[in-house]
């Protein structure tokens, strides 16, 4: 078939990827404009625009998915279906319906479940056991679409958002090929999903990272796997924010109010929470490079009874 790609971040590389390597012909790619980044705010492409001008594809960055902005893509090119990845963006519904196939997504959750922008994040903060990858034909809904195929996947109790959507990627550039072959055989049936089985999965907010550290230490450790390696999950010390990369739950018994630290000397900290103690393992003050807990606790010289708090 041929295949009209739209996508943006990291986690659709291995789509696009695995795309370009199939049966099937990729005509071209859709991503967003270059945006300002890093500390110069040079406008840089997304990574699926540059590994796309790298493969020597066709690319186009329209501002916004409108009519006007498309015609040179729909009248240059003949294709068959449209494949989203990680695009950020809705389809509208003109173009929905477009290509004889329709469009398809790989959404990084079993849909129903986790619908929306953070399927991975959230999965991980509500201590899911068990996700995937799904592909479903798209409408005008936000990921509600009959389900095509799907595949599923452990989340192990050291998984961050950032290694185990590495793993998703993977699987879900493989479904996608196992998906357009069976649309191009006609051997897949589109199943609609089940509305009361549905939950949400929005976009992070910077003010989840913020620690609260009545929370038990389960749901800590969840939350800072979450948000890792973007936006981070972070507390404050002496005034000065600090990120925290790894905790490690304990079974030392809460002593204190939460957020009070219990020093161990050379061996580095503990944190009072809700329930057991959390350990820091790798946090990094503001302005300064990672480091592990002993390291911190040397260099801030840190004393019993000091508190990380929710504010400056």
């Amino acid at each position: 078939m041929r295949v009209l790609f739209f996508g943006s971040d990291e986690f659709a590389l291995d789509s696009l990827a695995r795309l370009a390597e199939s049966s099937h012909l990729l005509v071209g790619v859709v991503g967003k404009p270059d945006r300002p980044s890093g500390r110069g705010l040079k406008a840089l492409p997304t990574p699926v625009v540059d590994r796309a001008s790298g493969m020597s594809l066709s690319v186009w960055q329209p501002e916004c998915l409108a009519e006007s902005g498309l015609t040179e893509v729909i009248n240059a090119h003949e294709w068959d279906v449209g494949v989203v990845a990680a695009y950020g963006g809705l389809i509208p519904e003109w173009l929905l319906s477009l290509p004889h196939f329709g469009f398809m997504n790989v959404h990084p959750s079993l849909l129903p479940r986790y619908r929306g922008a953070a399927p991975i994040e959230r999965a991980i903060m509500n201590g899911a056991s068990i996700t995937g990858v799904t592909t479903f034909k798209m409408n005008e809904r936000l990921d509600a679409g009959d389900i095509l195929l799907h595949e599923e996947e452990p989340i192990y109790e050291d998984d961050t958002a950032g290694t185990l959507r590495q793993r998703l990627a993977r699987i879900g550039a493989a479904l996608l090929v196992d998906t357009l072959d069976s649309l191009e055989a006609g051997s897949v049936e589109a199943v609609p999903q089940e509305e009361d089985r549905a939950t949400e999965a929005p976009p992070i907010k910077s003010e989840e990272g913020n620690i609260d550290w009545r929370q038990p230490a389960e749901s800590l450790d969840r939350l800072v796997r979450a948000l890792t390696p973007e936006p981070g999950a972070y507390t404050y010390f002496r005034g000065k924010r600090i990120k925290m990369w790894s905790t490690r739950i304990t079974d030392v018994p809460q002593e204190n109010e939460p957020g009070t630290i219990q020093n161990m000397g050379k061996e580095g900290f503990l944190v009072n929470t809700g329930s057991n103690c959390l350990r820091p393992v790798l946090l990094q003050p503001e302005g300064k490079s990672r480091m592990g807990d002993a390291e911190f606790s040397r260099g801030q010289r840190i004393t019993s009874g000091e508190s990380f708090t929710r504010e400056p």
